[in-house]
């Protein structure tokens, strides 16, 4: 296990896996940057925080989505848009993690990366990379603004949370299903933001202790930050 020090303080440990099997059972023992909306009652896709916590629990399986296709896309991609960020942003060097970051403040606090960024001036920095399908241009525009979806920014808080570093730039490829070859790139610089990461790791806490304690938690109204 390899560590990371800032400031004469070790942020973060490593866990290695050998194959997607390991990865997913690492996972399920951790609060992940993917679950982070999910406690924080802001993922549009599933808020079933009761469900989550089955899973933590080993009450219940997580879904098989090894066949579900938009999986299957952001996996394929991945390695292209990693490669197509770096010849677009020549300021930072990138580099691929194939291990789980576990943070050493809060062990229940897991990253998987999408990329490294060192950067001269800024140091390290999370690259997190996404694809995404949007069926009409009032969803684009409503989805990626100025500003990321909010669940995805929140994964990225709950990242720098763990690593302790400053800033990440979120990557994304957004497909139209109408019009063949438009897609549209998207890029998002995000700071490190004290305040958000400091509600995300309360709330966080609160979850993992329902976990410890073998507690169901109750039903979450959404959280807007």
């Amino acid at each position: 296990m390899d560590t990371e020090k800032i400031g004469g303080i070790m942020q973060y440990r490593e866990i290695s896996y050998s194959n997607e099997s390991e990865w997913h059972d690492i996972r399920k023992k951790f609060i992940g940057g993917s679950d982070c909306s999910i406690v924080l009652g802001s993922n549009p896709y599933d808020d079933d925080i009761v469900k989550l916590w089955r899973i933590k629990t080993g009450r219940e399986q997580p879904e098989d989505l090894s066949n579900n296709e938009a999986i299957i896309k952001g996996k394929e991609s991945e390695p292209h848009l990693r490669n197509l960020f770096r010849v677009k942003n020549k300021q930072y060097e990138v580099s691929e993690l194939n291990k789980t970051l576990i943070s050493n403040k809060y062990p229940f606090m897991s990253a998987n990366i999408d990329g490294i960024l060192e950067h001269k001036e800024l140091g390290k920095g999370v690259l997190e990379i996404k694809t995404a399908t949007c069926n009409g241009w009032k969803k684009y525009e409503k989805d990626w603004g100025k500003e990321p979806p909010l669940h995805y920014y929140l994964q990225v808080q709950h990242y720098l949370a763990v690593t302790g570093w400053k800033y990440a730039v979120l990557f994304a490829e957004i497909t139209f299903p109408w019009i063949q070859g438009d897609d549209r790139l998207r890029t998002y610089f995000i700071e490190r933001d004290e305040e958000d990461i400091e509600e995300i790791v309360k709330k966080e806490v609160e979850f993992y202790n329902y976990i410890k304690n073998d507690i169901q938690p109750p039903y979450i109204k959404k959280l807007e930050i």
